[in-house]
């Protein structure tokens, strides 16, 4: 999502890691911010940095009367500033080409759209953005679509030609600062919670959903609110175009910036079908009160819902480094789990993380490491739909459970020159048939478990899955991450049953606003 250049500006950056220029400022001590919660707020970073300059990234600026060449390569495409209304229009689009050995089929993507963004007064401000795809996907991905019926993170496909996809999404919210410490939110889009690369509590891997989210600033403190409608992606297709259920989520995040250099975040999340045996629920008023332990309402509800619990934490270790992590509980027996008979419920994961920007003192040369891991059936349930998911992909981590993966990226900026190599190691268990669930899905039913102990990371059909990619890009625009990019990749994944590689070759011009994520199995 965009930028503005008012010192009041009224909206959310975009989340793009790559291009993101405000990441840079988040491990630095003293500064009272709370860079776990996501989208970050450019009033909120306006108040300690100038964020147009973060966002000009040092870059020389075109003169004023350079027109069009002005409006290219360093301002929005149309802006208009009157009378307390500002308006800013910038295109979005992605021209993509590639070639995938492993299928011996190039691929493309054509998306375009536009994104309109502004602020109305002093205290409201707005998003909107359209996007219009059609693609052809390397062979891994074009399955995982095909498995799924949806792009990664980018909502339902339709057949588009041969052997094409043909997909949109519009994202948009509009926020209201509802006094110096409340900020109030509603739209259509995405949400993060974590200081890493992942997340064990909510990232942005699925597709967008409706939200209502409010943020509450006090001495060292954030704690956020979050109610969502999401979607179990299932139906009865014998039935033509119907509606797909819908289920709800409840978020709460408290984040405390323990002295300048500390900081820790508990957070729990309540998953619910908006209709159960006992009749429509809808949102249920029990979740929505800001200030309540989800625990004991849900237990005393009946214990129908799906629970999750974790803790976050960053320490800044100096200037420009941090060290991260979550742990994430879904269920807490205290017998079961020190008994060492490995119960299925030991739903429980850890994830821990190393960033550092200027690298041996070179400026713009990053480093960040992560690894992580997560116990079967975490974020399941006995019915499918209150897993951890929203259409039909993982809230949390990409790899849902039953994993252990590695990832690691060095970074390097120079002028507008980009380079980024990420590396990828995994292991995961994946089911050995449709009707036993050995705990690496989070869409199946955990009921149809194999047996009630003995159950261990990697279970099931042990995969190995390594991943390592180089992209350089050219950035033509700051204000919109316009790039021209090339870039290679090499994926292979192995286990008792197959070996399968492939390299893929590709180049884009295009606008980097958003994460898309295809780290899977």
């Amino acid at each position: 999502m965009g930028y503005f250049q008012s010192p009041a500006q009224l909206y959310n950056s975009d989340n793009n890691r790559t291009y993101n220029p405000f990441e840079r400022i988040l491990h630095r001590p003293g500064q009272n911010l709370h860079g776990s919660l996501k989208p970050l707020r450019i009033d909120e970073l306006s108040e300690k940095y100038n964020t147009d300059s973060l966002i000009q990234r040092g870059l020389p600026t075109t003169s004023n009367n350079a027109g069009i060449l002005k409006r290219f390569f360093s301002t929005d495409l149309f802006s208009w500033d009157k009378n307390n209304v500002e308006i800013r229009i910038n295109p979005i689009f992605n021209f993509e080409m590639g070639n995938d050995s492993q299928t011996g089929e190039t691929w493309f993507v054509n998306t375009r759209g536009a994104m309109v963004e502004g602020k109305l007064g002093e205290n409201l401000g707005f998003y909107v953005d359209l996007r219009e795809n059609q693609a052809t996907l390397p062979g891994y991905i074009d399955e995982f679509a095909r498995q799924r019926d949806i792009v990664p993170g980018q909502g339902r496909r339709k057949d588009f030609g041969e052997n094409g996809h043909d997909y949109a999404q519009s994202t948009g919210y509009v926020s209201y600062n509802a006094g110096k410490w409340i900020n109030l939110q509603a739209g259509f889009g995405k949400n993060f919670i974590g200081d890493g690369y992942r997340s064990l509590f909510l990232s942005d891997v699925a597709y967008s959903y409706p939200f209502f989210k409010m943020t509450a600033s006090f001495l060292n403190a954030k704690y956020m609110l979050l109610v969502s409608e999401l979607k179990h992606f299932e139906r009865d297709r014998t039935l033509g175009d119907t509606r797909y259920p819908s289920k709800y989520g409840a978020f709460h995040y408290l984040n405390w910036n323990i002295g300048d250099r500390f900081s820790l975040g508990l957070f729990e999340s309540v998953i619910w079908a908006a209709k159960d045996t006992v009749g429509h629920r809808g949102i249920d008023v029990n979740y929505v009160t800001p200030l309540v332990v989800f625990r004991p309402v849900e237990y005393n509800l009946g214990s129908p819902d799906n629970m999750t619990m974790g803790l976050n934490f960053k320490y800044i270790l100096w200037k420009d480094a941090a060290i991260y992590g979550q742990f994430v509980l879904g269920e807490f027996k205290f017998d079961e789990v020190f008994s060492g008979e490995k119960w299925w419920a030991n739903k429980q994961g850890f994830l821990a993380g190393l960033e550092i920007f200027n690298l041996l003192g070179i400026q713009n040369f990053d480093f960040q490491t992560e690894y992580s891991q997560v116990r079967p059936y975490t974020y399941s349930h006995y019915q499918p739909i209150t897993n951890y998911g929203h259409f039909n992909q993982e809230l949390a981590h990409p790899l849902g459970a039953n994993f252990r993966e590695s990832i690691s990226f060095l970074r390097y900026r120079t002028g507008r020159w980009h380079f980024e190599f990420k590396a990828q190691l995994a292991t995961k268990g994946l089911d050995m048939s449709e009707d036993i669930s050995y705990g690496g899905s989070i869409h199946k039913p955990n009921i149809t478990r194999p047996a009630d102990y003995g159950h261990a990371i990697g279970q099931g059909l042990k995969s190995k899955l390594t991943q390592a990619q180089l992209n350089v890009s050219w950035l033509i625009n700051p204000k919109n991450n316009m790039n021209l990019m090339m870039g290679a990749r090499y994926r292979k994944i192995s286990n008792d049953q197959e070996s399968v590689s492939g390299n893929y070759i590709y180049a884009a011009f295009r606008t980097s606003l958003q994460n898309i994520y295809y780290e899977y199995f």
